[in-house]
């Protein structure tokens, strides 16, 4: 069969620190092209909330570019046709506030260029945006929903405190109704070597698999009103 859906969902610290992850950015391009780089990608970049946005369009630029790749961004022209020709799309983090607002006139296009297979690569906040919901730490009642391209809520930046699993628990109580529940949350942490998952579906089912050498997520599901770590 061939792949419907293919996905890299990766957490570290911050954007600033993006060069010191340039080893698994490539090996998570070389994966979603079955180990061989594209030609060009179509870079998201409305998350990024720090104060040298050139210098970190320039880096994002700099990285790929050693790989032999084009970075072309979404602003650079109707985001539409953009993401229609889009061989690959690359989401950066920051604020999700400011990404949802950035992206939610082409969540249409979005959800169906990546559900139609188009490779995914998200880091941080642009890991979340292929959940059902906006949820950042700590988390907070949802008001706002995200692509929903997977029926798993992605959490980024995950510090495992009581507190944290306490709101985790209400997340899924809160959703318990929903007309697909979410039951699984994937919690990615910033991990010196980053954390990260890799999610394949080829239309028997999503396949998920830690990124090699990246720190394992902390899973929570819930079945049957009860919360547990799988």
């Amino acid at each position: 069969m061939a792949t419907t859906l293919r996905l890299s969902l990766t957490n570290f610290d911050s954007n600033e620190n993006l060069s010191l992850y340039e080893e698994l950015l490539s090996e998570e391009i070389m994966w979603l092209f079955n180990r061989k780089y594209p030609l060009e990608v179509l870079f998201i970049p409305y998350a990024y909330d720090g104060g040298f946005y050139n210098t970190y369009i320039q880096k994002v630029r700099t990285i790929f570019g050693k790989f032999g790749i084009q970075v072309k961004l979404l602003t650079a022209g109707n985001p539409g046709d953009l993401i229609n020709a889009a061989s690959a799309i690359i989401v950066g983090g920051g604020s999700l506030s400011k990404l949802l607002a950035g992206t939610v006139n082409h969540f249409d296009i979005l959800r169906y260029k990546i559900q139609k297979g188009t490779p995914y690569l998200g880091w941080n906040e642009g890991s979340v945006l292929v959940s059902p919901y906006y949820v950042i730490p700590p988390l907070m009642p949802v008001s706002s929903t995200c692509l929903g391209v997977i029926p798993k809520q992605i959490y980024c930046h995950y510090q495992d405190t009581s507190q944290n699993r306490v709101e985790i628990n209400n997340f899924f109580v809160n959703h318990a109704n929903d007309e697909v529940p979410v039951t699984e949350v994937i919690c990615l942490k910033n991990r010196p070597g980053g954390s990260g998952i890799r999610l394949e579906d080829d239309g028997a089912g999503l396949l998920l698999n830690v990124i090699p050498g990246s720190d394992p997520p902390t899973i929570f599901v819930y079945q049957n009103g009860t919360m547990n770590v799988l």
